[in-house]
C-alpha cells in the first residue's frame, strides 16, 4: 500500500509541475500575441500564405483544455485569467458563468459556491471573506476539499511571480476510497494477526521487519521498544543472541549465521526450547510477489503443552495396560489392523460374548458379524453391515454413541483413536442413568408438586394451540386462576396443609377440562387454563362457573376445614391477542379485576383493564420521579402523656406534596409504594428526614421529644435496615433512645422468628419499639411475648366507639391491663374527644395521639406546637 502511495504522489508532483509549465507558457504566449496584435493594429496587414494550420493559441488552449485536471488561474485583484474545460466539469459550475467573453472573478465563483453549500453551514459574508483573505495572502497551499456530491478534490496553489495564483484542481475520489479500502484491509488482517494464537513476524527482502502480532514479542521475550516497523532482522536476533539462546560463542557470528540462513528465503520447520522451559515450534515461508521473493513469514507456536500431553498419552497407555482389568465397564484396545490386543471381563459380560469368539487371535470384524449374526443390530443383510461398520471404523475418528441391546441394556460406546493407529474403545452400561433421565425430564415438563403441566410444557402446548386455533379459524380462552387467601392457609396451617391444598385444587382443575384442554400451574398458588376449539367465547362463561363452583367445595385437610376461593381472569384469542403473550398478560389483568371485585368470581378481559394497568404504571413512574424531585415531606402528629397532657413525642407521617401545591392522600400512594418495592428507598428517607428533623428541634431548645416513625413489611424483612438505623443515628447524632420504630401487628407476625431476630437488633442499637395498630391482626402471646417492644399502640377503630360500645371498651381495658402487666407502655390512637380521653385515662392509658390534641402538622408548625405545650396542654373542645 506504501508503495502504490508514493507512486501515486510522484505522479501527482510531475502533473501539477507539467500543468504549471503549460500554465505559464500559455500566459506568456497570450502576453506575446496581445504585443502583436497591438503592433498589428499600427501596421499594414501583410498577406501570409494560408497553410490550413491552427493557431498556437488555439493549441496551447486544446492543450489546456484536456489536461487530467482542473486549472485556474488569477491575476493580483483576483480576476480570473484563464481556466480549462475539466476545471468547470469537476466544479460543476455552469457554462452561464463563463459565457459573454467575460471570465467570473474569484469572488463570483465563491459567491455561488457558498449559494448552493459547497462550504456548509455558515454565515455566507464571513465565509466570503475568510475565503477572499486567503486568496490575497500570497501563500501557497495544498487541500482537500469533499464535495457535498461526495467527490474528493485536492486543491493545490501556488503564488505568481506578478501577482494572483495558479490553482490546480485533482479528483482524487477514487486514490482516497482506495486507499481507505487497503488501510481498512490493513487493519483487519493486523487484528487476525492480533488475535491469531501463535506468534507471527514478515520480514520484507531486505530483512526488516513489517508486521508482528504482541505473541511474538511474548514467545521471543523482546523488550518493546526494540521491535518497531523495519527494524533489521539482526537487531531482533542479537537480543536473544546476548542472552546466550544460541549457546556459547561469538555473539556476531551467531548474529550472522541467522541472518545468512535468514536470507536464502528457504521453508523451515524447527523445534526450540527456551531458557524459560518452554518449547516452540518455528516454521518459516517465503513470500513471493509476481515470481520474485518479497520476504518471509514465519509462526512461533508453544508446544510445551502439547509435548507434555505426549508424554502424559505414553504414560497413561502404560498404565492402561496394567490397569484395564479394574475399570468399571467394558475396554476394548485393537492396533491399527483391527486386531484385538486386550479387553477386560466387563466387555465380554456386558456384549456377552462366549469363550471362543477370542480365541486365535479375534478381530473387529470377527465381533461385527457374530453381532450381525445374532440380530444386535436388528434386521439387516450380515455382510453389507459387517461391510458398513468396518468402513466406518477405518476413518478412526473419535465418536461417542449410545447402543440398545435387545436385552434392553443401553451402552455408551466411546471410541478414542490412537497414535499408532489403533484404537480404545470404553463400554459403559448407562441404562439406569437413562431411566433417571428420562425420570429429570418428567419432571421439566410437569409441576414437581401437583404433577400439572408446568410453566415451560405450558408455553409450548399454548403456542401450538393458537397456531391450530389460527389455522382452523377457532377461539381459543385462557383462564388465569388465583386461589385467594391462599397465603393466610400457609402461613396458619403449614406448609404442609398448603402443598396439599394445592395438589387437590390441581386435580379439581384437571377434572373440569377436557383431554384437549391444557391445565398448568405457574407457580404458587396461581394456575392456568387453555381451553381449546371453541366455536364462541361465551362458552368460556359456562366452564368459568363449573370451576368456580367445583373449586368452592369444602375440603378437609389435616383435620382444618377449609372452603377454596379463586379469582379468575379470562382473555379470548384471536379477541383478545393474537399470541402467548398477550393472552397471557390480558387474562392476568382480568384476574386482578376479578380480585378488587370481591374475588370468588370471574372476569372476561376489557381493554379498558389494561388502561387501568397502565395509569397505574404511570402513577408508579410518577411517584419514583417524586423521590427523585424531593416531593416527598414529613408532618408530624404530637403524641401527649395521659396524665399530664405534656408533649412526649411526634409521630412522622409521611406525604407527597406535587408541584402545585396539591397534598396526595396517603392512601393513595402508600399501599401502591409497598407493593412494588418503592417503600424501601421512601422508608430511607423518611428515616433519614426525621431524625435530621428531630436533631435540629433539639439544638432549638426540646430535648426530651421522641420520634415515631413507621416501618414497611420491607423494611423489617431487609437485612441491611439494622444497618441504616445504625448508620442515621451516628450521621445525625440523634440519641438512640429519641427514636421509636412502629411496626404493624400483622406485619410482625407475617414471619414471626425473622421480626423477632430483627427487633432484637433494632433494640439492641437502643432505640424504642412499638406494635402499631394492635388488636387488628393475628397476634401470637407465644411471639409477643418474645418481641423486645417498649409499648404497644392501640388501634383507633377500638377508640372511636370507646364510650358505646362495651365491646370496645372490654377490648381497650384488656389491651391495657396487657400491656401493663408486660411492663408495656400503651398509646391510644384516634383521641377525637374530650370523654375518649378521659375514659382512657381512667383506664391508665400512659399516651394519646388523635384530632382532640393536634392534627398531622407542617414542620414549622409542629415546632411551634411543640415550643407551646412543653408544660400542660389544654385539649381543644
Amino acid at each position: 500500500m506504501e508503495t502504490m502511495q508514493a507512486l501515486l504522489l510522484t505522479t501527482i508532483a510531475a502533473l501539477a509541475v507539467a500543468v504549471c509549465g503549460l500554465v505559464l507558457l500559455l500566459l506568456r504566449l497570450r502576453s506575446r500575441l496581445a504585443d502583436a496584435r497591438q503592433r498589428l493594429r499600427s501596421a499594414p496587414a501583410p498577406r501570409l500564405p494560408s497553410t490550413g494550420q491552427r493557431p498556437p493559441s488555439e493549441i496551447l488552449q486544446s492543450i489546456f483544455d484536456n489536461l487530467p485536471g482542473g486549472v485556474t488561474l488569477f491575476d493580483a485583484e483576483l480576476a480570473m485569467v484563464a481556466c480549462n474545460r475539466q476545471l468547470i466539469e469537476l466544479l460543476d459550475f455552469p457554462p452561464s458563468l463563463f459565457e459573454g467573453g467575460r471570465l467570473p472573478s474569484f469572488e463570483t465563483l465563491v459567491r455561488f459556491n457558498i449559494g448552493r453549500g459547497e462550504y456548509g453551514p455558515g454565515d455566507p459574508e464571513a465565509q466570503v471573506a475568510g475565503l477572499l483573505e486567503r486568496a490575497r495572502s500570497g501563500q501557497p497551499h495544498c487541500f482537500e476539499r469533499t464535495r457535498p456530491d461526495g467527490t474528493v478534490l485536492e486543491i493545490r496553489g501556488a503564488p505568481l511571480p506578478d501577482g494572483g495564483f495558479i490553482s490546480i484542481y485533482t479528483d482524487i475520489t477514487r486514490r482516497r476510497s482506495t486507499e481507505q479500502a487497503l488501510e481498512r484491509r490493513s487493519a483487519y488482517l493486523q487484528a487476525v494477526l492480533d488475535q491469531m494464537p501463535h506468534g507471527v513476524s514478515v520480514f520484507d527482502e531486505n530483512l526488516r521487519l513489517r508486521h508482528w502480532n504482541a505473541t511474538f514479542i511474548e514467545v521471543l521475550d523482546l523488550p518493546l521498544e526494540a521491535v518497531y516497523e523495519y527494524v533489521p532482522f539482526e537487531d531482533l536476533i542479537r537480543i536473544p543472541a546476548e542472552r546466550g539462546e544460541y549457546g556459547p560463542g561469538d555473539i556476531q557470528q551467531h548474529v550472522e549465521r541467522r541472518r545468512e540462513l535468514a536470507a536464502r528465503f528457504e521453508a523451515h520447520r524447527v523445534e526450540r526450547r527456551r531458557p524459560n522451559g518452554r518449547t516452540h515450534l518455528i516454521e518459516g515461508q517465503p513470500l513471493s510477489l509476481d515470481g520474485r521473493v518479497a520476504g518471509f513469514i514465519t509462526t512461533y507456536t508453544d508446544i510445551t503443552d502439547r509435548i507434555e500431553v505426549e508424554t502424559e498419552l505414553r504414560t497413561r497407555n502404560e498404565i492402561f495396560r496394567t490397569l484395564i482389568d479394574n475399570i468399571p465397564g467394558g475396554v476394548t484396545l485393537f492396533d491399527g489392523r483391527f486386531r484385538l490386543v486386550a479387553c477386560n471381563e466387563a466387555y465380554r459380560q456386558l456384549l456377552d460374548f462366549p469363550p471362543e469368539l477370542f480365541d486365535n487371535g479375534p478381530t473387529l470384524e470377527r465381533f461385527f458379524r457374530y453381532n450381525a449374526q445374532r440380530g444386535e443390530y436388528g434386521e439387516c443383510q450380515i455382510e453389507d453391515k459387517v461391510r458398513e461398520l468396518m468402513d466406518r471404523a477405518r476413518q478412526r475418528q473419535p465418536h461417542v454413541f449410545e447402543r440398545t441391546r435387545p436385552n434392553g441394556t443401553v451402552l455408551e460406546i466411546r471410541g478414542l483413536p490412537l497414535p499408532d493407529g489403533g484404537f480404545v474403545t470404553i463400554y459403559t452400561d448407562v441404562t439406569e442413568h437413562k431411566r433417571a433421565i428420562e425420570a429429570v425430564e418428567e419432571l421439566a415438563h410437569r409441576d414437581a408438586l401437583t404433577g400439572l403441566a408446568n410453566r415451560y410444557t405450558l408455553e409450548a402446548r399454548l403456542d401450538q394451540a393458537i397456531a391450530e386455533a389460527r389455522r382452523n379459524g377457532t377461539k381459543l380462552a385462557l383462564m388465569f386462576i388465583d386461589m385467594d387467601n391462599f397465603k393466610s392457609i400457609n402461613d396458619s396451617l403449614g406448609h404442609d396443609i398448603g402443598d396439599q391444598y394445592l395438589k387437590e385444587i390441581a386435580s379439581r382443575l384437571d377434572d373440569c377440562v377436557r383431554d384437549s384442554d391444557i391445565v398448568a400451574r405457574l407457580g404458587g398458588d396461581e394456575f392456568v387454563l387453555a381451553l381449546t376449539e371453541l366455536s364462541s367465547p361465551a362458552l368460556a362463561a359456562p366452564l368459568a362457573a363449573n370451576v368456580l363452583e367445583t373449586l368452592s367445595e369444602p375440603t378437609s385437610l389435616g383435620g382444618h376445614t377449609i372452603v377454596p376461593s379463586a379469582s379468575v381472569g379470562i382473555s379470548v384469542f384471536p379477541d383478545d391477542g393474537k399470541d402467548r403473550g398477550d393472552l397471557m398478560k390480558h387474562s392476568d389483568v382480568a384476574m386482578y379485576s376479578a380480585k378488587k371485585a370481591g374475588r370468588n368470581a370471574y372476569r372476561f378481559y376489557d381493554p379498558a383493564m389494561t388502561e387501568a394497568a397502565e395509569e397505574r404504571l404511570r402513577f408508579e413512574g410518577t411517584m419514583r420521579q417524586a423521590l427523585a424531585h424531593e416531593e416527598y415531606i414529613l408532618h408530624f402528629q404530637p403524641k401527649v402523656e395521659a396524665a399530664s397532657l405534656r408533649t412526649v413525642g411526634v409521630e412522622a407521617l409521611l406525604r407527597w406534596q406535587r408541584p402545585d401545591g396539591w397534598l396526595v392522600p396517603p392512601m393513595r400512594f402508600i399501599p401502591l409504594a409497598e407493593e412494588t418495592g418503592l417503600i424501601e428507598p421512601i422508608g430511607t428517607w423518611v428515616l433519614r428526614k426525621a431524625c435530621e428533623t428531630l436533631q435540629a428541634w433539639r439544638r432549638a431548645g426540646v430535648l426530651e421529644i421522641s420520634m415515631a416513625i413507621n416501618l414497611s413489611a420491607r423494611q423489617l424483612r431487609s437485612s441491611a435496615f439494622v444497618d441504616q438505623v445504625a448508620d442515621t443515628l451516628r450521621d445525625t447524632g440523634l440519641p438512640p433512645q429519641l427514636l421509636e420504630l412502629e411496626v404493624t401487628e400483622s406485619v410482625a407476625m407475617e414471619d414471626a422468628e425473622m421480626s423477632v431476630r430483627r427487633l432484637r437488633a433494632l433494640k439492641a442499637l437502643g432505640v424504642r419499639l412499638s406494635i402499631d395498630d394492635f388488636g387488628t391482626g393475628y397476634s401470637s402471646l407465644a411471639y409477643l411475648k418474645l418481641l423486645p417492644i417498649d409499648q404497644l399502640k392501640l388501634d383507633r377503630t377500638f377508640v372511636k366507639d370507646i364510650e358505646s360500645d362495651p365491646n370496645d371498651a372490654a377490648i381497650c381495658a384488656a389491651t391495657i391491663g396487657l400491656a401493663h402487666s408486660m411492663g408495656l407502655a400503651v398509646v391510644a390512637e384516634g383521641v377525637e374527644t374530650q370523654a375518649q380521653a378521659d375514659y382512657l385515662g381512667r383506664l391508665q392509658c400512659d399516651t394519646m395521639q388523635g384530632y382532640l390534641f393536634s392534627r398531622p402538622l407542617p414542620e414549622h408548625q409542629a415546632l411551634a406546637f411543640v415550643h407551646g405545650t412543653e408544660g400542660r396542654l389544654r385539649p381543644r373542645s
